[in-house]
Formats: structure tokens, C-alpha cells, sequence
């Protein structure tokens, strides 16, 4: 059985398989969704939907974790990219 990698969710917490997450990256001061998981710059991890991503940025949490200040134009342009849950 293959190993699958843990991360933690930056806005619900919770632990997760990787596979089951979005990487998010600091690059050169904007975000970018990292399709490969291979870019450069400091990362973290989301489940793709639009409660998490709203927890983490209601928190602060892009200077926190990703080191990088993003402008609220910016935020909202990011946290369009992601579909409401509608349970």
C-alpha cells in the first residue's frame, strides 16, 4: 500500500490527503494555485471550496502563513476561483 502524504487545510484545519487539497503559493507577491505541486515559494494546503478559503482569509491568513500581504482586490479574485458548498 502506497504512502499518502498528510497535510493540514490553512482555513477548516483539518488533516487531509494531499490529493484531496488545493496548494496555494506565494509568487512574487500574488497567489497562485499550484496545479503540479512543484512551484517555488512558500505553500499550503485548502480543500477546493469556498468556506475554507473564506475562513482563511477572514482570518488573516495570508501574511500568517504564506508571508506575503494580498491586496483585497486580489483575495476576492482568489476566493472566486473556488465553488460554494451548499450542504
Amino acid at each position: 500500500m502506497k504512502h499518502e502524504p498528510i497535510r493540514t487545510c490553512l482555513g477548516c484545519r483539518a488533516r487531509d490527503a494531499r490529493s484531496n487539497l488545493v496548494r496555494v503559493v506565494a509568487h512574487a507577491g500574488s497567489l497562485v494555485v499550484d496545479e503540479t505541486g512543484r512551484l517555488g515559494g512558500r505553500g499550503g494546503y485548502f480543500h477546493a471550496d469556498r468556506a475554507c478559503v473564506d475562513t482563511f482569509t477572514r482570518r488573516g491568513g495570508f501574511v500568517r502563513s504564506l508571508g506575503c500581504v494580498v491586496p483585497k482586490p486580489e483575495r476576492e479574485t482568489f476566493r472566486a476561483r473556488f465553488p460554494e458548498v451548499h450542504a
